[in-house]
């Protein structure tokens, strides 16, 4: 069976057609504005962490991210309570597991991008272990992580945290000897830190 040849008219008028459905697309293309557009196809766009919204102030998508001290495991700090000024969250380190927990109220600003702190991680064991921690805010990664920590003490109770000049002081309660763990902290202790220009810490021996 022969083929069928398209009329030579017919074949020159396909592309053609073509021609001008594409220039019709391009000119309703221009007449629109960039707005008109954006409500045409909305963008999806990422939500901004609430937690580090409310205690630093900042917008990022990006979550607080935490090594955990003595570990190779990280926690994303995902809760605050507002009552009792405490940002919380979780790690999982295999064998080990617990909750990583940073208080608002002791949050302190040493430069533009670095803030220190009181955190605490406990486990699944009896222990809860309280450090001094500063927390860097990467401008270009939009993201809070944690720079360095300094142990405080096991199941302590902190009763103040101030910047005096570059230096900052955290004043607190450990267990005196003989007493046991279960008991309210008597022995008072008194820390110091030294705090340079670019917002480091480093213990005052």
């Amino acid at each position: 069976m022969k083929k069928r040849l398209l009329p030579i008219p017919l074949i020159l008028l396909i592309p053609i057609l073509l021609l001008i459905v594409v220039s019709a697309a391009g000119i309703y293309r221009f007449s629109l504005s960039d707005e008109e557009i954006l409500a045409k196809f909305p963008s999806s766009q990422q939500s901004n962490d609430a937690v580090i919204e409310q205690i630093f102030g900042l917008s990022t998508p990006n979550p607080w991210t935490i090594e955990v001290p003595e570990s190779h495991a990280f926690s994303f700090i995902s809760q605050y309570d507002a009552q009792t000024q405490l940002a919380t969250g979780s790690y999982d380190a295999g064998s080990e597991r617990g909750t990583v927990s940073v208080w608002s109220k002791w949050m302190l600003s040493v430069s533009e991008t670095d803030y220190v702190s009181v955190m605490s991680v406990s486990n699944q064991g009896s222990g809860v272990f309280y450090y001094l921690a500063r927390f860097h805010y990467d401008q270009g990664l939009k993201r809070m992580v944690v720079k360095e920590s300094y142990l405080l003490g096991d199941r302590i109770q902190v009763a103040s945290l101030n910047k005096l000049g570059q230096e900052i002081e955290v004043r607190f309660n450990k267990h005196a000897q003989g007493q046991t763990m279960s008991d309210t902290p008597s022995n008072e202790q008194l820390l110091r830190f030294s705090v340079s220009k670019a917002g480091i810490v480093n213990p005052i021996e």
